[in-house]
């Protein structure tokens, strides 16, 4: 899997990563009877990365330990994020089951802990590969005789729950909402129903920008300004992360105009393009306050430009 996590993967990290959104991910889709085996209490994120013998490092998307209600021994939840289907992916989980084993004796215990797997599966498109581990095998006959191999990794498909279902998802709902649709919803639908979770279900500061940055990177239907307009005339109450947000684009253009100037003298063109900007903000209605702390543009020429 790739080292450096694209957007889909960043957004499932931000959520997930917060041990308390994630039991409340986990509780809401792990069946009842795994649940009454653990102690949610406990439940801590684990190293995703493991280094095999040839040096080479891995990386699971995320770990998380938890002890067993009953004797108060470690288990381990493992969530992997995928957008594809996977030829192999038992295997691959398998793998880090194995890793994950294996870290938990060298920290000086001597039985094997429980590894659960699970995939986070966002694609639209229905889930047709392998789920157990036997289906991998060329030989499946021979492998289920030497292996018990038929039980199936639990798949969370975001395209298989229905939304009145997914809206009860608490503090997940968002996030789960944002990735089944993004590619398929234009902004103006989505966005409207991801305000109606913010209000529904409250969400840390960074987690808000996240699934808003999110949205105009990955969405379709409006550019960047559209986006920003949309968002303070339907939520002016989220205009200031909408601003520190699309400030954040305005200097990552910045930057990169900048460097490409460097490279083949075209300052001016960064000019330009910031006034395009500015210009485009001044024709939707924008406030000249709100374009000033966006683009750094002084008065004089906001004005110009009117």
């Amino acid at each position: 899997m790739s080292y450096l996590p694209m957007p889909h993967d960043a957004l499932c990290k931000l959520f997930l990563m917060d041990v308390e959104i994630a039991k409340e991910f986990l509780q809401t889709h792990l069946p009842s009877s795994l649940q009454e085996q653990f102690d949610f209490n406990t439940l801590a994120l684990a190293p995703g990365a493991f280094v095999e013998d040839n040096l080479s490092q891995h990386y699971c998307d995320l770990v998380y330990s938890i002890r067993v209600a009953k004797d108060q021994g470690s288990a381990y939840i493992l969530l992997e994020h995928e957008s594809a289907v996977g030829k192999l992916t038992p295997f691959k989980l398998w793998r880090y089951q194995s890793a994950i084993m294996k870290q938990h004796l060298n920290q000086g215990d001597t039985l094997l802990p429980v590894v659960l797997p699970l995939i986070f599966y966002r694609g639209t498109a229905p889930y047709r590969g392998p789920l157990s581990l036997l289906e991998c095998f060329r030989h499946k006959a021979i492998a289920q005789e030497i292996f018990a191999l038929t039980k199936s990794i639990q798949l969370i498909a975001l395209s298989a729950i229905p939304d009145d279902v997914l809206m009860t998802h608490k503090r997940c709902a968002v996030m789960e909402l944002a990735q089944k649709y993004i590619y398929n919803w234009d902004l103006q639908q989505l966005v409207p129903k991801v305000f109606e979770l913010f209000e529904r279900y409250p969400l840390a500061l960074e987690k808000i920008r996240g699934v808003l940055y999110y949205l105009v990177k990955e969405g379709r239907g409006m550019d960047k300004q559209e986006f920003v307009q949309f968002v303070i005339n339907h939520a002016p109450h989220y205009q200031e992360d909408i601003m520190s947000i699309a400030q954040s684009w305005i200097e990552e253009g910045i930057e990169k105009g900048h460097q490409k100037g460097l490279q083949e003298g075209q300052q001016k063109g960064l000019q330009e393009a910031t006034l395009e900007i500015a210009r485009n903000m001044l024709v939707r209605g924008a406030a000249l306050d709100f374009i000033k702390q966006v683009t750094k543009l002084s008065d004089d020429k906001i004005l110009a430009l009117m």
